[in-house]
C-alpha cells in the first residue's frame, strides 16, 4: 500500500514520503499547521486511498488524556 496523492489532493514528495514511511511502519503521523491547509483533507484522502476506516477524534485545547 502506497499513497501517491489523488485527483483531489496533490501531496509534496516529503509529504509523500512521512505518509508511506508511518504507513509501512504502522504508526501515527502527526500532522500540524495552521486551520484550512489540508489537514483534514489528507486524513480522509489517505484513507480513501488505501481502503481503510477513517476514525477523527476532535481535540480542543481543553482535551485531556
Amino acid at each position: 500500500m502506497r499513497f501517491t496523492g489523488t485527483k483531489n489532493y496533490v501531496a509534496t514528495d516529503d509529504l509523500r514520503v512521512a505518509v508511506n514511511a508511518a504507513i509501512t511502519l504502522e504508526r501515527p503521523l502527526l500532522i500540524k499547521g495552521e486551520p484550512g491547509t489540508g489537514k483534514t483533507v489528507l486524513a480522509h484522502e489517505v484513507a480513501g486511498a488505501i481502503g481503510a476506516p477513517l476514525i477523527e477524534w476532535h481535540v480542543k485545547s481543553t482535551t485531556k488524556a
